[in-house]
């Protein structure tokens, strides 16, 4: 789809000899023209950014261009360095899809070309609807190979099979993107995971991926050839980087991303068992910040076993009562410091530096935390203890005082 879109606005370029951009309803980039006469700053910086300013899309739509059926002229902007323009937008079935621009700075594209560029917002605006339909149902076929219901997973794998939804590769393993943030939105969280995949879908080659976005998290179904597939990593890290990019939009500079990938499985019908690796995973990287914000599942080490607790008062039941009684102290730079220590496997010197402290306060807090609970930091089994019950309180929320230090 994001072929044809392309080879339709290049060759509308060619035709009228001027730039041109295709941008979805809200202004999104999708496709544009190599730079054909002249460009300006709001060309330029649309398809850098993928998005138009949200001041500039308030100017743009002074001018009707949400309401128009057919054509129309935009001046140039009276302070700012953008020139005139062309706009039509992309309609099927009188349903605003899109729109198509052609900078038009002396005049000459709108004197002889309008019929020829309303013919290729016409022809994009249909392409459009079916990749909304294409996409509408390959949500529906994932969300049901995602179902607990084996019936429903085999029917829908039988399916992408038959479409050819998903190609390539020997096995199969999920992805999942989420999102960490204090107070979400989740209809805007929802559609801003949304636009991110979309963005990756645009650039990645057809039956290379499933996607799916959710109100508080994304999946992706990749094929891939090897249980370390470094093009898995490689589409995790974009899916994650342009949610992360459309979320920040609505949400603020604060928003952090997470990508997770599950084991890769044999068959399609099984992918649910990646998806269910990729959360967990997810939710240990967004509660241990050490591990990263690109995760996989086999790389997880002990993290997989805590993530497995069944049930919170499972994961309350095997924290130590010495790990309870530290935190119950109330002193989140003592169980800082014994945290650190302890990531560090006991290296005093590099636990000093970690922390900015002098060597004589780390002895301290060290034996202050000793006396308070009554562990030995000199004896393995209390080390062990103590260190996972610090990383299941944080997988349980118990603990998060201090950001967890890399």
């Amino acid at each position: 789809m994001a072929s044809d879109l392309q080879l339709l606005i290049d060759h509308l370029a060619e035709e009228v000899g001027a730039s041109v951009v295709l941008e979805d309803h809200d202004q999104r980039s999708l496709a544009h023209s190599s730079q054909v006469g002249a460009i300006d700053e709001l060309r330029r910086d649309s398809i850098l950014h993928r998005a138009t300013p949200p001041e500039i899309i308030t100017w743009l739509r002074s001018f009707g261009i949400a309401h128009a059926t057919g054509p129309l002229l935009i001046p140039a902007h009276d302070r700012l360095p953008i020139l005139p323009r062309v706009c039509v937008p992309a309609r099927y079935r009188e349903r605003l899809l899109g729109f198509v621009w052609v900078i038009d700075a002396d005049g000459s594209v709108a004197a002889s070309h309008l019929g020829t560029i309303t013919k290729t917002a016409e022809h994009a605006a249909l392409l459009l609807y079916e990749e909304q339909l294409a996409q509408r149902l390959m949500g529906q076929v994932l969300s049901h190979l995602l179902s607990p219901s084996e019936e429903l997973r085999s029917a829908a794998a039988q399916q992408i099979a038959d479409q050819a939804l998903l190609i390539g590769g020997q096995s199969v393993a999920a992805v999942v993107i989420q999102p960490l943030v204090s107070t979400p939105d989740n209809a805007d969280a929802g559609s801003a995971l949304a636009q991110g995949l979309t963005d990756v879908g645009w650039e990645a080659p057809t039956g290379s991926l499933l996607r799916l976005a959710l109100s508080d998290h994304a999946v992706l179904v990749v094929r891939v050839r090897a249980p370390a597939d470094e093009a898995a990593r490689e589409l995790a890290a974009a899916a994650r980087s342009a949610c992360e990019r459309r979320l920040q939009a609505v949400q603020g500079e604060g928003v952090r991303v997470v990508a997770a990938i599950g084991d890769p499985f044999p068959e399609l019908q099984h992918v649910v068992g990646s998806y269910r690796q990729a959360r967990l995973a997810a939710k240990v990287a967004a509660a241990i910040p050490s591990t990263g914000d690109l995760v996989r599942w086999s790389e997880l080490g002990v993290f997989r076993a805590l993530a497995q607790l069944p049930t919170r008062e499972a994961q309350e039941a095997a924290l130590d009562p010495r790990v309870r009684a530290l935190l119950e102290v109330g002193d989140a730079a003592l169980v800082d410091t014994v945290e650190t220590f302890l990531d560090r496997a006991g290296d005093v010197k590099a636990a000093s530096e970690a922390l900015h402290l002098h060597r004589g306060t780390l002895y301290y807090r060290l034996a202050k935390a000793e006396r308070l609970v009554g562990v030995d930091f000199s004896n393995g089994y209390d080390r062990l203890t103590v260190h996972l019950g610090l990383k299941l309180a944080r997988l349980t929320s118990r603990w998060s005082g201090v950001p967890e230090r890399r």
